[in-house]
């Protein structure tokens, strides 16, 4: 039995992200409190989630290199579905407190020093365009790296909704636009959060990977010279792109155990991409 494909972990795209974004946090954070904008504190807070986001998404990619011991015999690796699933909590909450806010704000519009707010913005959007680019080619094979890319996406929205708000706000002093672009940020917040959260639970509960087809194997295999029945079949993931799969095989009376065996690991492994696989070989029982 082979081991499964671990993903990449992405230490050095995640830690360059990390400090990039540490940077524009405290920059955004002076900003807002400086130009009196809700909606670039909201993107402040949003990239101080971000922060958390990428230092766990960092610890979960170095505990997730940490090999098999007796204890953990299948290793670390779904400490970045855990991670996953924790910044999509994060972002939750830090919706629920930028929504409360921004409501105040526009039913007491506050005064904002709209063309400062359009700078450290600008700063904002440009530092969230380069994480993206450091992040996107690694998200797509692991679901610790996406989860931190959804949050740099996300927060690039947000600083795009503030650059805007800022531009409406010198144009016509409407300054109900800074909460506004705030309950936008959250909306940006709650879309990109679901896809993660949905997929981090059904790893979770052990869900069939969704590029897989259960019965779509189970046929495969039943086709294989000698097997008369396929059952017990499961599929799951211990994080994304490392899929295992088990079942039994039940052959006719005197086939050769070892040659099904040996076709049936090839099919898995050339049809359909796995290589963790557990099959058990079960004889079938003649009438009596």
């Amino acid at each position: 039995m082979t081991q499964p494909l671990i993903p990449p972990s992405g230490l050095r795209p995640l830690a360059a992200a990390f400090a990039l974004t540490a940077c524009v946090f405290l920059a955004e954070l002076f900003g807002g409190w400086w130009t009196g904008s809700l909606a670039l504190l909201a993107d402040a807070m949003h990239m101080g989630v971000d922060l958390l986001a990428l230092g766990l998404g960092l610890l979960a990619a170095k505990v997730g290199e940490r090999p098999p011991d007796a204890k953990r015999t299948f290793g670390y690796k779904r400490v970045e579905v855990l991670a996953a699933l924790g910044n999509g909590i994060g972002l939750w909450i830090a919706t629920g407190v930028i929504l409360r806010e921004a409501y105040g704000r526009f039913v007491f519009p506050t005064p904002v020093a709209a063309p400062q707010m359009i700078g450290f913005a600008a700063l904002g959007l440009s530092c969230n365009i380069i994480s993206g680019l450091i992040l996107y080619s690694s998200s797509r094979a692991n679901i610790n790296l996406r989860g931190v890319f959804l949050h740099v996406a996300s927060d690039g929205l947000g600083s795009l909704g503030a650059l805007a708000a800022g531009v409406v706000m010198v144009r016509t002093g409407w300054y109900q636009a800074d909460p506004l672009a705030s309950v936008f940020i959250c909306l940006c917040i709650v879309f990109t959060s679901f896809w993660l959260m949905r997929d981090s639970i059904h790893i979770l509960l052990e869900g069939a990977p969704p590029h897989l087809d259960l019965e779509e194997i189970r046929s495969a295999l039943s086709t294989l010279a000698g097997v008369r029945e396929v059952h017990d079949l499961h599929l799951w993931s211990l994080t994304q792109g490392s899929e295992s799969m088990s079942g039994h095989l039940v052959v006719e009376p005197g086939r050769d155990s070892s040659e099904v065996l040996k076709a049936g690991m090839d099919l898995l492994r050339d049809k359909f991409g796995l290589t963790h696989i557990t099959l058990q070989i079960e004889p079938q029982r003649r009438p009596v």
